[in-house]
């Protein structure tokens, strides 16, 4: 063991194998203790939490002990990430420079679902029936004709959802080895590299539907290390992809698969039926599938129709969750749930005519017509998924609850604790777990994060600080007269504190929001000021226009909170206007409190607190990017200064200085300091 740390000193310090691949490398003492810590993580066979703060780098201190622990053992290690951009830093910028630095020759891949990559059986079919589908399917064909690897992320062009939909691999349509595309299939070559690859690139999605997935459809192959960076959030794509819903507009898609109203012609079932028509007389087919899909629609309009109705005159929300008393209402026992029941069995006996198309075919019919009979086995299995949804929504569930869409209302089905399914399906079955990120701890605790994502063995934990100096290029105001964030002049107070903030700070400014309603209230006021707001332009767009000029003010929600990386002096005021809570009313988040309250514990002190103080972590984190950087964060919320809770948060913060006084006090200093880091 020791010798093989001591290769760590080599790597690290200022004179060694990172120093001579990195121009900009400066040794960090916080980096190659987290790479000696995570080797150790590996050879005790335990667990690991690392918090690592802004500047330690952990890309490389993750990725060096685990290349050298592939090469040195021969075991696969998968890498699991939140986001596209970390992904692609990996792939693209830290591991060929790494992989050359070190002398290694492993195989790193990015596995990715079979959903990505485009089927040229179905984009065969599809392009002989250009005239049904958009245009962009004759330069689809052109693109998949060229193409390396087929994914869909490598397109030049936009594609709709509905077309991809059409022409995109999936599991329960593919015939395999007996496909005419199989040996240049995108997908499996793409497999079979997977398969033989040494480090995997995941994200948290993929592994997640891994795990969910049978033995024989399993995504990955067998593997027991893994590293999980963004590991803040783990626990909410577990539970997404735990949910079940009942959707009124993907139920007609599966339909629609089948048989097409608008154009038979192309449908699988006229297809099926031509062929037994012209070519086997012999045969009686007489299952009148599209009357029964036309009763199977209708019993959907009235079941769902229904749905919108009892929701609209019951709820405003947005989200309304069905509790016991809901459920047990007049409304629900004698009206909703006969006509969920009623649907429940027109599904099921429509799937019985779908299933009985290919027991009555011979074998001869069977296979000209077996990539139809593929796409019907395919919806088979998400109508089955529905009726299962069906049957789970009304019986007794964690939580439940309805949601008001452009489309109309869905039902949705979450698991209130995913702790037990992450225990059993994941970590039990890992030598070695290591999770990371910028923002793990509450307060210098990792107790939050272990209970919720069922880390009950004893785990390795540290927090490596951020070697930024935020003590003197960072400032942390917040302000004593201005109203409470519930109170009906906070938004006007805000408002004209933005101005004179934008002033001093001559612009180069994010502003987080805890809601829509509150930025657009906002931003209509402050409109002769150069506003880039979310949802006028796409993300990326709105980060080009504000990296552009030096003097923009960008207005975001939840997704600038975090993954928004400016650095230089583009960006040098962050003012977050609430503390981030939860909305109390979150069916999930009203749940999980009944569930803890009945437990005798504080649903605030233990949930929302602790989501609250991770947030608000990467809020403040968009300031500090590079070592140079420089700059102020503003809190407009007095209950960072005022409620006791308020020292969990600046306990869990970078230490800076710190200043809660009145408006006239806090413009100047921070003018003051502008000045002085001019």
């Amino acid at each position: 063991m020791t010798e093989t740390l001591s290769i760590f000193d080599e790597i690290f310090s200022d004179s060694g194998l990172l120093a001579k691949t990195f121009s900009t490398y400066e040794s960090r003492e916080g980096q190659q203790q987290m790479a000696r810590h995570i080797w150790e993580a590996f050879e005790e066979e335990k667990p690991a939490l690392f918090e690592a703060g802004t500047g330690i780098g952990k890309s490389l201190a993750y990725l060096i002990p685990a290349l050298l622990w592939s090469y040195k053992t021969g075991e696969k290690i998968v890498v699991s990430t939140y986001t596209i951009s970390l992904q692609e830093q990996l792939l693209e910028k830290d591991l060929p420079l790494l992989l050359n630095a070190l002398g290694l020759n492993l195989q790193v891949v990015l596995a990715k679902g079979m959903g990505n990559y485009v089927c040229m059986r179905k984009l065969d079919e599809v392009s002989k029936q250009h005239g049904f589908f958009d245009q962009s399917i004759d330069a689809l064909t052109s693109w998949a004709n060229r193409s390396i690897d087929g994914s869909k992320s490598t397109i030049p062009f936009s594609v709709s959802g509905e077309t991809w939909g059409k022409v995109h691999a999936e599991s329960e349509a593919c015939s395999y080895v007996k496909c005419p595309h199989y040996k240049n299939c995108f997908f499996f070559k793409a497999r079979s590299k997977v398969q033989d690859a040494d480090l995997i690139i995941v994200n948290h999605h993929l592994l997640m539907a891994h795990l969910l997935a049978e033995e024989e459809r399993a995504i990955l192959p067998p593997f027991s290390r893994l590293i999980v960076d963004e590991a803040h959030h783990l626990e909410h794509v577990a539970r997404s992809c735990l949910t079940q819903v009942l959707d009124r507009i993907q139920l007609f898609k599966s339909l629609g698969r089948v048989h097409s109203d608008a154009h038979p012609e192309v449908s699988r079932f006229f297809h099926i039926r031509n062929w037994v028509q012209e070519k086997a007389h012999k045969v009686r087919f007489d299952i009148d599938l599209p009357g029964e899909k036309r009763e199977l629609l209708n019993q959907a309009h009235t079941a769902f129709d229904l749905l919108d109705q009892i929701v609209s005159t019951s709820t405003t929300a947005f989200k309304w969750r069905i509790t016991p008393n809901v459920f047990q209402s007049q409304k629900w026992q004698e009206e909703l749930m006969p006509a969920f029941g009623q649907l429940k069995e027109t599904l099921l006996r429509y799937i019985a005519s779908l299933e009985s198309i290919e027991k009555e075919l011979e074998d001869e019919i069977k296979s000209k017509v077996e990539n139809d009979l593929l796409d019907i086995a395919s919806a088979v299995e998400r109508l089955k998924e529905t009726v299962a949804t069906i049957e789970t929504f009304f019986k007794e569930n964690d939580v439940r609850w309805a949601e008001k869409t452009p489309e109309g209302t869905t039902l949705s089905i979450a698991k209130l604790d995913v702790a037990p399914f992450l225990e059993e399906k994941l970590f039990a079955s890992l030598k070695s777990a290591v999770l990371c990120s910028a923002t793990l701890a509450v307060g210098g605790s990792f107790t939050h994060l272990r209970r919720n994502l069922g880390l009950q063995k004893e785990t390795n934990e540290k927090i490596y600080p951020s070697p930024f100096d935020f003590q003197n290029r960072t400032r942390l105001f917040g302000i004593k007269d201005l109203p409470p964030p519930n109170g009906f002049q906070f938004i006007p107070e805000v408002v004209q504190v933005l101005r004179n903030l934008f002033e001093i700070s001559e612009g180069g400014a994010f502003v987080l929001f805890t809601s829509y309603d509150m930025l657009h209230k906002c931003a209509d006021q402050l409109s002769d000021l150069p506003l880039l707001c979310q949802g006028d332009l796409a993300r990326h767009q709105l980060l080009e226009e504000f990296k552009k000029s030096q003097n923009a003010i960008l207005f975001g929600t939840d997704s600038f909170w975090e993954g928004v990386d400016v650095a230089g002096d583009a960006l040098r005021l962050v003012v977050i206007v609430k503390l981030p809570f939860p909305v109390p009313t979150e069916p999930l988040l009203e749940a999980r409190s009944e569930l803890l309250r009945a437990e005798g514990r504080d649903p605030f002190m233990e949930d929302s607190v602790p989501k609250a103080v991770m947030k608000f972590k990467q809020g403040f984190g968009r300031l500090m990017r590079r070592a140079e950087d420089r700059g102020c964060v503003f809190c407009l919320d007095q209950r960072l200064f005022t409620r006791s809770y308020g020292k969990i948060f600046l306990q869990s913060l970078p230490e800076c200085v710190v200043s809660y006084d009145t408006k006239e006090n806090v413009y100047k200093e921070m003018k003051d300091f502008y000045r002085d880091g001019a």
